[in-house]
């Protein structure tokens, strides 16, 4: 929850403030000596501390001097942490609301949305109190392999940009709408280190993405990057989601997709557990 910034900004606001009222006590003094201005009075009436009329201001002891006015001091600095502290808080709720964009936690693989092309799908709904407005998407998928390196292993990742993906920008996204993220499920990827990575969920993983290498066990997993305004606040936000794809440990490979499809949802629903839903 904190952060060194904070501190360092507080720190910095706290020595500003105490100078600067220091510096102006002096000035005061020094341009009415007939006021006898104490420490202890200026910086009580500074901060709103009224003492009885009938108590001696000036005090007896300089050490009771410094415990008096290292309490007013520490009452003011623990004010000055607060309103930095709630305002930042204030801040981020109302000027950057956290924005409610959820996906399912896992994705289907299915051969019935496009009868030609198997596609991933990801179903996904904005449970904000307001639409989102621009929405773009990004995805690409992270391949992390543990590999032989002569007599011993090596860990690499991966990213590989996908292209043929719908929809990659909704002009509004209305609430508690529902929507299915589409990745093409049998194509070649690639990217700087190589041009032709045959994606296919399904079935083993034979081919490491370098070319030569062995590969000991590996994971894939898309990634969902979506941007947009929010149309309440006229805020941006951003938002990052995982979706496992699969894995392969050895001759043992798991599937996390769901063989099959989502179920048909009405236009507006209302649970948020309906992204889950899928039928064989």
């Amino acid at each position: 929850m904190f952060q060194k910034d904070f501190f360092k900004l507080t720190a910095l606001y706290t020595l500003g403030i105490i100078i600067i009222f220091y510096i102006c006590w002096v000035f005061l003094q020094m341009a009415l000596p007939e006021a006898e201005l104490d420490l202890v009075q200026t910086l009580s009436t500074a901060f709103g501390i009224n003492l009885p009329d009938s108590m001696e201001l000036k005090t007896d002891t300089e050490e009771r001097m410094f415990y008096v006015v290292l309490i007013i001091a520490g009452l003011s600095i623990a004010l000055i942490v607060l309103n930095v502290f709630f305002s930042a808080i204030i801040t981020a709720r109302f000027i950057r609301p956290k924005v409610k964009f959820l996906t399912s936690s896992r994705g289907v693989l299915s051969t019935t949305w496009n009868p030609t092309t198997p596609y991933m799908l990801v179903r996904m709904s904005n449970f904000y109190g307001a639409d989102l407005v621009d929405v773009n998407i990004n995805v690409v998928m992270t391949v992390e392999e543990v590999r032989q390196s002569g007599a011993g292993t090596e860990q690499f990742m991966c990213y590989l940009p996908v292209q043929d993906f719908t929809p990659q920008r909704i002009l509004v996204m209305e609430q508690r709408t529902p929507w299915s993220l589409a990745v093409p499920a049998d194509i070649l990827l690639g990217n700087s280190l190589t041009k032709n990575y045959h994606f296919k969920p399904g079935k083993p993983i034979v081919a490491s993405f370098s070319a030569g290498k062995k590969i000991i066990s590996v994971k894939r997993t898309l990634q969902i990057l979506v941007q947009g305004t929010d149309a309440r606040s006229y805020s941006h936000f951003v938002i990052h989601r995982r979706i496992p794809i699969d894995e392969q440990d050895g001759n043992k490979y798991v599937l996390h997709l769901h063989k099959g499809s989502f179920k048909s949802l009405p236009l507006r629903i209302e649970d948020e557990s309906d992204l889950e839903k899928v039928v064989d």
